[in-house]
Formats: structure tokens, sequence, C-alpha cells
């Protein structure tokens, strides 16, 4: 999904994109809480799992390192719910458009072991997130990303 060109005019679009892993567990989608360094795309925001590639590193193998890095989840906890999908997130502070490829996967387990980049977890129900107010900014469309969420939610 492309941002919306009047609001986010002069930003810069971003080359290199990156990837986006929305993971459920039970009728629960995970989010972090990125932790408040100046440095950090989206610092101090509940967000999902997210990073960038590797140079030739396949998207979906990206996808499934961020996730083990910053959640300690590993590949044979996961099962792929979706194949990729092409979003958008905006860095409002930045004024930068990042491509980034989403994947959604299903988690059998709840336990979470946090990196240095986020200070805290919490699995959020679909209410929650589309009440959850630091988390809109991020995505150009996030009425888009509650409709993927839905649709992985009923698998």
């Amino acid at each position: 999904m492309m941002s919306d060109p009047k609001r986010h005019s002069g930003f810069k679009l971003l080359n290199n994109s990156g990837v986006v892993a929305i993971i459920i567990h039970g009728s629960r989608v995970l989010l972090l809480k990125r932790v408040s360094l100046p440095f950090l795309s989206h610092s101090g925001i509940w967000t999902f799992p997210a990073g960038r590639g590797n140079p030739g590193e396949p998207s979906l193998k990206t996808a499934y390192r961020e996730v083990l890095e910053e959640t300690g989840l590993e590949k044979i906890d996961l099962s792929l719910l979706s194949k990729q999908i092409r979003v958008t997130k905006v860095d409002e502070e930045r004024k930068r458009i990042i491509p980034n490829k989403l994947y959604v996967f299903r988690s059998k387990k709840s336990a979470v072991r946090l990196d240095y980049e986020n200070t805290d977890y919490r699995w959020a129900s679909l209410a929650d997130i589309r009440d959850e107010h630091l988390y809109d900014n991020v995505f150009a469309d996030p009425a888009f990303i509650l409709k993927v969420i839905r649709k992985a939610l009923k698998k």
C-alpha cells in the first residue's frame, strides 16, 4: 500500500525495504514496545517485529531472523499464514517513506524474550490494536493492516 501523496509530500522514499512480522498466538497479536532512543525509527511506540535484510538475504529469511532476534521465537515455533504482502511504513519524525514486506505467522508459544530494541511486549486483541494511537502512525494505511490481521485470525 502506498502512502497518501498529499499527507506525505516532501517525504523521502527509501530504496532499501525491510520486513514486518505480525505474530498471532490464539486470538491475540504480538506487539513490541520500542525503546525510546533518538536514533531508532518509531522510538517508544508499540509495533510489530520488523527490520532490514542483510545484503542478498531473501525477505522471508529476514522476517524469521528479525522475529528470532526481537522475540526469541524460532522458525520451528512459527507457521507462515500469508504470502509476502507489500506495505508502506511512514517515519513522520524523519520524513521518510519505507516500503516493507509483511508476513503473518502463527506462534505455538506465547513466551517472548526481548532484545535491546524493545522494552516490553503484550499479546493484544484486534480491538486493542485498532485503538492503539501510538501504533497508527507507523503504517501509511493502518486500516489495511487491521484487515490483514482480521483475515489471519480466522485461519
